[in-house]
């Protein structure tokens, strides 16, 4: 590391984590001032938390600043990747309700690791699956509200 290296403070990504967060704290304090009931704050008092977590690692970062000028340029091959991924997600969300949620998060997990670049075919044959089944399973023990699914 240079003595001499400038340190620059990435104040918009700062003011939009910030913003981010203050709103999810704010929505759990609405929330906490409605019902304390933990079926009514089983996923929004955790994620809360998670937000706060994860923003105080981003917050961090923008201070400390970068110190290389200027970010690494993105691939055409690394743009399509997360393209692709973005276009998955979608189709995973538009097939929840029709094939339900299990085929469909089993699809998008699968197509999602192949895009990453796993290529071992018991990591794909084996992964999704036992992953789906696990969230699947748990969102329906912890959940009151029925959930469209094929198998499951």
């Amino acid at each position: 590391m240079e003595p001499s290296a400038e340190r620059r403070i990435a104040w918009g990504h700062l003011a939009l984590v910030t913003a981010l967060a203050a709103a999810a704290v704010a929505y759990l304090i609405d929330a906490r001032g409605v019902s304390l009931h933990p079926h009514n704050l089983l996923f929004l008092q955790p994620t809360a938390v998670l937000v706060v977590v994860l923003w105080a690692i981003i917050a961090l970062a923008c201070l400390r600043g970068d110190r290389s000028g200027e970010a690494p340029a993105q691939t055409w091959p690394e743009r399509l990747k997360v393209l692709a991924l973005v276009g998955t997600f979608g189709l995973f969300i538009l097939g929840l309700e029709r094939i339900g949620y299990d085929i469909a998060a089993w699809a998008f997990v699968t197509v999602a690791l192949a895009i990453g670049g796993e290529r071992r075919p018991l990591m794909l044959a084996l992964f999704p699956p036992v992953f789906v089944a696990a969230v699947i399973v748990a969102f329906k023990a912890m959940i009151p509200y029925p959930l469209v699914t094929a198998i499951l």
